[in-house]
């Protein structure tokens, strides 16, 4: 095996200084050769003029080089670590029911402060894993625990207040207008711990398109806790009245008439299908 390896060694050698200095290494003899023939020292006869002869040392130095670099075993590789996931830190976020500014018919609407919410935290939920919804029902029974519901309207106070004693984060409240066919929907997140406005929107539409404009503020509330939304199903751009019907169908629900709650929530869902999942939402949070 040594001999084979030194042999493999002086051919290395003679490789390398072909390839430096043109000139190759004659076995046997401890001398170099010019490889054309019109230079070679033997047929010329000119030895000391045309024969280069290398020292013992530096070409024992190069065969020892190779011979060591050919017999060494070839590095060994291991196991590769697995890559590690980086976690992605949860955010908790609190909707409360919007407040009821409308101009035109404000009792008709009245139900759209909890029926937005509501649509508000279904499409929320359906996020990157990056963010997590508190549940509406618990939102519900803390508003009634601070008798909120007999104000009639949230202010950033009382916001934090209600943020801190549901374990939020982040708490989301707002108002909304109605103004012949025109809807505008405001819009505030604050941080809980530190009082921080995070987000601060307005979105404006046509009344036609009242759910267009409510997915839309869902994605820029997503936007701005840095998370990425995947709707299920995207609603068909159905009239401010599967809104009211749906959000009708919430109230009853909260009185605890479930009958008449189906009932309402039928309507709704036959003006607009995308209604559905959250209808099948809000029941599993009751069952």
């Amino acid at each position: 095996m040594v001999k084979a390896a030194v042999e493999a060694a002086a051919v290395r050698t003679n490789t390398v200084l072909k390839s430096l200095t043109g000139v190759s290494w004659t076995s046997g003899q401890g001398r170099v050769r010019c490889p054309d023939p019109a230079y070679d020292a033997l047929s010329a006869g000119k030895k000391n003029m045309y024969m280069c002869r290398l020292k013992p040392i530096v070409l024992f130095f190069l065969i020892i080089v190779f011979v060591v670099s050919g017999c060494a075993a070839p590095p060994t590789k291991g196991p590769v670590p697995p890559v590690m996931e980086e976690k992605k830190d949860i955010q908790t976020l609190a909707i409360l029911p919007f407040d009821n500014n409308s101009v035109t018919d404000p009792e008709r609407f009245e139900p759209l402060t909890r029926g937005i919410a509501a649509m508000l935290i279904t499409d929320l939920n359906q996020n990157d894993a990056g963010l997590k919804l508190i549940e509406r029902n618990k939102i519900q029974a803390l508003l009634k625990e601070i008798a909120l519901s007999q104000t009639g309207s949230v202010d950033k106070a009382t916001a934090i207040r209600a943020g801190k004693m549901l374990g939020a984060q982040s708490i989301a409240f707002g108002s909304f207008i109605v103004l012949g066919n025109i809807v505008r929907i405001d819009t505030r997140i604050i941080d809980v711990e530190t009082s921080e406005l995070i987000m601060a929107e307005s979105i404006t539409g046509n009344s036609d398109a009242f759910i267009q404009l409510e997915q839309d503020l869902a994605k820029k509330i997503a936007r701005s806790l840095k998370t990425t939304l995947h709707p299920a199903k995207r609603s068909t751009g159905s009239t401010i009245d599967a809104a009211v019907y749906f959000s009708q169908g919430i109230d009853a629900l909260d009185r605890g008439n479930k009958n008449e709650a189906l009932k309402l929530f039928n309507k709704s869902i036959t003006i607009d299908p995308g209604y559905r999942p959250r209808v099948d939402e809000l029941l599993r949070s009751i069952d």
